[in-house]
């Protein structure tokens, strides 16, 4: 009689420490993205979110700067009413 290689049992309940020493593949799943394709996707959604926080942060330095030109005339246009 012919032996036949012994697959794992998989009725035989395993502990925590040999299930995470052992690879078990997982049979009939097939990939849905390739990680080629996850890859550019992660990469271009973290240059976005750069561009975009730098973006904002640009904007509001922007409306800072704005801001804070006005305060100056003020002060001046209140310093040269003190003094007349």
């Amino acid at each position: 009689m012919s032996e036949q290689p012994q697959s794992p049992d998989t009725t035989t309940p395993q502990s925590p420490n040999e299930r995470a020493t052992a690879f078990q593949p997982v049979t009939g799943a097939q990939e849905h993205y390739s990680g080629e394709a996850l890859l550019v996707s992660a990469y271009a959604i973290l240059w976005v979110v750069l561009i975009a926080w730098v973006a904002l942060g640009w904007r509001k330095q922007n409306a800072l700067d704005a801001r804070l030109d006005d305060l100056e005339r003020e002060i001046e246009r209140a310093d040269g009413k003190l003094r007349s």
